[in-house]
């Protein structure tokens, strides 16, 4: 006899991505507090009478359960939890754009609790301020922190100084900044870290700064993980046919739609 799969604990999580399985199921990218970043299907989720179909809402919080201990879990029970506000407009890009960094940068099943609250709470703000630049910036320095990559804001690694507003600076992705000009990294200038250490951007010129200082260390990690996900953006699909072995009628409709996403460094997100 068949041994049933244990069902997890009812636990927070958030639909980073989904998209057709079949002609009644989605497969989703989740975000959970307690397991981390994890793929499940939703079986019969397009159908009218389930109860996932309206649901599984990106950048919505959910409480969800599910089973299994593959790569690709079931999704069992899913339920939307109020209290997160629509995003519209800008807020809603860089809501989408938050999504493609945890999709690109999170490894599977590496539970990460403190980003997770970090992540809500980002959310939370982009739907009550306009002050998007900050919010972004402020939550993807806690992403390369947790990552172990966590910027280095305050002093000279090479001198020791504390970090001069006036001075430009040479940042190595690896070490940190020094104001000598040679080696790896891109140029930026003290004020611009200063206002990620403070989170104050005074001037659209300090802003724009630091959001391409940021874009290019996160870019530089990226590549860097190239050889172990090159495919990161395509990875639910490959699942997907590993998973779909038997013959579709009409594979016209079963196909499964490619993923959509906003590059870190196109994406109009602030």
């Amino acid at each position: 006899m068949a041994v049933q799969a244990k069902k997890s604990h009812p636990q927070r999580a958030f639909v980073l991505h989904s998209y057709a399985y079949s002609e009644s199921s989605v497969i989703v990218d989740l975000f959970t507090l307690d397991n981390g970043r994890m793929a499940a299907i939703a079986k019969g989720a397009k159908r009218p009478a389930s109860n996932l179909r309206g649901a599984l809402l990106s950048l919505q919080p959910l409480e969800v359960i599910f089973s299994g201990r593959g790569e690709v879990k079931t999704l069992t029970q899913a339920q939307w939890l109020p209290g997160q506000p629509w995003l519209t407009g800008r807020a809603l890009m860089c809501g989408m754009y938050l999504n493609e960094l945890i999709i690109k940068l999170l490894p599977r099943e590496d539970p990460h609790p403190e980003l997770f609250e970090r992540y809500a709470a980002a959310l939370l703000t982009l739907a009550a301020s306009d002050e998007h630049s900050a919010i972004l910036r402020e939550f993807e320095t806690s992403l390369l922190a947790e990552m172990g990559y966590g910027l280095q804001l305050d002093h000279d690694v090479k001198s020791g100084q504390p970090i001069s507003g006036d001075t430009l600076y040479r940042y190595d992705p690896l070490a940190g900044p020094s104001a000598q000009s040679h080696g790896i990294g891109p140029l930026v200038r003290g004020e611009a870290l200063h206002a990620l250490a403070s989170g104050r951007f005074a001037t659209t010129a300090v802003t724009a700064e630091a959001r391409d200082f940021v874009r290019a260390i996160i870019q530089f990690h990226l590549e860097r993980r190239t050889v172990r996900s090159s495919a990161v953006m395509h990875d639910l699909q490959a699942l997907t046919e590993r998973l779909d072995s038997r013959p579709r009628r009409s594979t016209s409709s079963t196909r499964s739609a490619p993923i959509e996403g906003i590059s870190a460094e196109g994406s109009s997100a602030p």
